[in-house]
């Protein structure tokens, strides 16, 4: 092997490892602030503590995120990459559209009680003052996995009016609506407790049926 060789190799072997290392570090930031943002929320979190808690330098922060937005975006993709996860399960599933719809809604619900933080995130994170303060690439990442979520479900709309169960409609636009009752309806349960006690006075999963209910007897085929 010629020395040529030798340098290639030995750069390629160095390169791989560097890009390791800064994978891991990010990953290791992230861990740090996921327990920060979640014990103190975003406004009461500080970079310093989050630098403090994975053993780094407040200057090294800014070397893989530019602000505390940043990295607050950076864990709501984290937590839409879960969902996304879980949605794509019952999207490759053989279940008529009406219980495919249902399950995914159930597991939305279900992700919500369990990760109630990560709700929190994706909420914030969603605002238009808040997306200003970030980079275009962390902010199309984030508009992607967002877009795929409501994809899953939109396949789930064509899949039922090709069996003719569901009616013709605009497939996009359902996914859309059944996507934005859904996060309305869990925040403003979540961050409106007089609404939520005093006037509601219905259980959040009570509320989430009549609604999709709704939703699926304005898609079902008529006679």
């Amino acid at each position: 092997m010629t020395n040529s060789h030798k340098m290639t190799n030995s750069y390629k072997k160095s390169e791989k490892r560097r890009k390791k290392e800064k994978l891991a570090r990010r990953e290791a930031i992230l861990r740090a602030a996921r327990k920060v943002f979640f014990k103190k929320g975003f406004m009461e979190a500080t970079m310093d503590e989050i630098a403090d808690r994975c053993g780094l330098a407040k200057g090294t922060l800014y070397l893989y995120y530019q602000s505390k937005e940043e990295i607050y975006l950076s864990l709501m993709i984290e937590g839409m990459k879960l969902i996304k996860k879980e949605m794509e399960k019952v999207g490759d599933l053989h279940l008529k559209s009406d219980e495919a719809l249902e399950r995914l809604m159930n597991l939305y619900y279900d992700f919500y009680r369990q990760n109630k933080e990560y709700f929190r995130i994706i909420f914030l994170s969603s605002h238009p003052d808040f997306r200003v303060l970030v980079s275009d690439e962390l902010l199309k990442s984030s508009i992607d996995i967002g877009k795929e979520c409501l994809q899953i479900v939109a396949k789930v709309i064509e899949r039922g009016m090709e069996d003719g169960f569901f009616r013709r409609v605009d497939s996009w636009a359902m996914a859309n609506i059944l996507w934005v009752m859904v996060n309305g309806i869990i925040m403003n349960y979540e961050e409106d407790p007089i609404y939520r006690d005093e006037i509601l006075r219905i259980d959040l999963d009570q509320l989430l049926k009549i609604s999709l209910q709704l939703i699926l007897e304005g898609l079902k085929k008529r006679p």
